[in-house]
C-alpha cells in the first residue's frame, strides 16, 4: 500500500478537481442542441432548382410569374392547394426583371443578355411582341403607361423610354437606377446608388420634381417597392464592399421625398413585400441567426417588428412576393444543407417556398 502524503494529496486532489472541471465544461457544451430541428419536408417547397431573378403576382389569376435567369425563360406556377409549374416560355438571353403593364394585360420582361423586351400577353401566356432597344444590357424596368416602358442599365447613366407599341425610344436626363411608377399620378421614382428621384412622368419624357439630397446614400439597391396606396417607397439598400455594414431598411415620403424612418433588421435586405393595405411589411434579410433565416413583419405605423416566419433556406435579391389575399409569402429559397453559405454555385439552386401568414 502506498502512502499519500499531505502536499501530493493536495496536489492530486488539485488534479482530478481540474480535470472534472474541464470535462464538465465540455460535457455541458457538447450537450448543447437546438430544442427543434427542421428538414425540409417540413416546409411547403416547388423544387425548380433555378436562378430566380425576379418574380411577379398575376394580378386577376392565380398565377406567379418567375424570371429564370440562367435558362432564359418565364415560369408560370400556378397557386392552387399545391403549387406546380404552369407554363413556361423562352423568352431570350437573360431574364432579369419583370412588370405588368398598368392595364393588367401583359408581362413585360427586361432581357439582360440582349437589346430586347419581351412582351408577353397574360391571357394566352404567349409571347405578343419582341421590342428592341438601344441600351446593351438592363438593370431595371418599370410600365409608365401601358404603351410606355422605362428601361435602366447600370452601365448607362441615364434611363430610356420605350414604346412596346410603335418600338419608337426616346432619351432625356433622367438618371439610371432601380424604378417604381405611382400610375395615378403618374411619378417616376428613381432609387439611384446615392439618393431617391422623383420625376413628373405625365409628358413625353419625365421631368425632374424633387430629390432627396437630404438624405443621401451609397449603396447597392436590391429591392426597391412602392406602398399600395402611394404614400411611401421602401428601399433595401447593401454596401457593394461590406454587406454587413447597412443593417437598415429606409422608408421615404413618396410625396415629398422626405425620410420616414429606418427599420431595423441587423444585415442587408433582400427582398420586400407589403399587403394590400400597406400596413404589413414583409423583409427578407441576407443573414441568418442561431436558429435559421426569418421573413421579418413590421407594422409600417410602428416601424416595430411583429412577427417572424422561417425560410427553408438562404433568400436572395427580389425573391419574395405576396398574394392579392395577404394570405401567402412565396419566397426564392436555396434550401440544401450548406444554405448559410453563399458560395458563388448557390445562385443556380433556388427553388419556391410558400408560408401562410394570415
Amino acid at each position: 500500500m502506498h502512502r499519500i502524503g499531505k502536499k501530493s494529496g493536495r496536489f492530486i486532489f488539485f488534479v482530478l478537481w481540474a480535470t472534472l472541471f474541464v470535462a464538465g465544461c465540455s460535457l455541458y457544451l457538447d450537450d448543447e442542441e437546438p430544442e427543434q430541428f427542421y428538414e425540409i419536408a417540413d416546409f411547403e417547397i416547388l423544387k425548380l432548382g433555378v436562378n430566380i431573378s425576379d418574380m411577379v403576382m398575376d394580378p386577376n389569376q392565380p398565377y406567379l410569374y418567375l424570371a429564370d435567369y440562367g435558362n432564359n425563360r418565364i415560369l408560370r406556377i400556378h397557386l392552387g392547394r399545391q403549387m406546380a409549374v404552369d407554363g413556361s416560355i423562352q423568352v431570350g438571353s437573360h431574364p432579369i426583371d419583370l412588370d405588368i403593364t398598368p392595364d393588367q394585360r401583359r408581362l413585360v420582361v427586361g432581357l439582360n443578355g440582349e437589346s430586347n423586351l419581351k412582351v408577353i400577353d397574360l391571357n394566352s401566356f404567349a409571347i405578343a411582341k419582341t421590342v428592341p432597344y438601344s441600351l446593351n444590357d438592363i438593370s431595371h424596368i418599370v410600365c409608365g403607361t401601358d404603351s410606355i416602358v422605362y428601361v435602366s442599365s447600370l452601365h448607362e447613366p441615364l434611363l430610356i423610354a420605350v414604346s412596346i407599341v410603335d418600338n419608337l425610344e426616346t432619351s432625356g436626363n433622367v438618371r439610371s437606377g432601380a424604378l417604381q411608377m405611382n400610375h395615378g399620378n403618374r411619378k417616376l421614382f428613381v432609387a439611384a446608388r446615392n439618393n431617391v428621384l422623383k420625376y413628373d412622368a405625365s409628358g413625353q419624357f419625365p421631368s425632374t420634381e424633387t430629390t432627396s439630397t437630404r438624405f443621401s446614400f451609397s449603396a447597392r439597391i436590391n429591392d426597391f417597392v412602392i406602398g399600395p396606396l402611394n404614400e411611401h417607397l421602401y428601399l433595401g439598400l447593401a454596401d457593394p464592399e461590406d454587406r454587413s455594414h447597412v443593417k437598415d431598411l429606409w422608408a421615404f415620403s413618396a410625396d415629398d421625398l422626405t425620410l420616414t424612418g429606418k427599420y431595423e433588421i441587423k444585415s442587408a435586405a433582400l427582398g420586400l413585400a407589403l399587403s394590400r393595405d400597406g400596413r404589413r411589411l414583409f423583409v427578407a434579410p441576407t443573414d441568418a441567426d442561431e436558429a435559421g433565416v426569418f421573413i421579418v413583419e413590421f407594422d409600417t405605423q410602428t416601424k416595430l417588428e411583429k412577427s417572424y416566419f422561417l425560410a427553408a433556406g438562404n433568400l436572395r435579391e427580389r425573391g419574395i412576393a405576396i398574394d392579392n389575399n395577404d394570405e401567402y409569402l412565396y419566397l426564392a429559397v436555396y434550401t440544401p444543407g450548406d444554405d448559410d453559405t453563399f458560395e458563388p454555385y448557390n445562385i443556380d439552386s433556388y427553388d419556391l417556398q410558400r408560408i401562410r401568414i394570415d
